[in-house]
């Protein structure tokens, strides 16, 4: 959508760049509230869409990080699908993995800061 399609606000007169910042600023205006409609999946769990959108929309200038945005909505989608004992495994994976990926660089930090100490005392 060009910025120029995007309707100014009807009370200052602000010119928007895109819809999102259209849409939060009307809805300053109105009654504060966050607009991030939901899309009900299976096992009462949501998906964010509004959030969804506007962080894709955010990520557009990096394909990678398109990609992983929309995997990573693949992989919810299929696991709300699965189980509730898939998603739980889905979800502890995804989080040992995030812990471990956590450790390794608190791990490559800490040796790189004995190795600096050890040069420095000539060991």
């Amino acid at each position: 959508m060009n910025p120029k399609d995007i309707p100014h606000c009807k009370i200052c007169g602000q010119q928007f760049d895109n819809i999102f910042d259209a849409t939060d600023h009307l809805i300053e205006d109105e009654d504060g509230e966050h607009f991030d409609p939901k899309l009900i999946l299976p096992g009462g769990y949501q998906l964010l869409i509004g959030s969804l959108l506007r962080c894709i929309y955010e990520a557009s200038s990096s394909p990678k990080s398109v990609r992983d945005i929309t995997q990573s909505v693949y992989a919810t989608l299929y696991a709300a699908e699965s189980t509730p004992k898939k998603m739980q495994e889905y979800i502890e994976d995804a989080i040992i993995s995030q812990e471990m990926r956590h450790i390794d660089k608190e791990l490559i930090h800490f040796l790189a800061e004995t190795n600096n100490e050890e040069d420095e005392n000539g060991k």
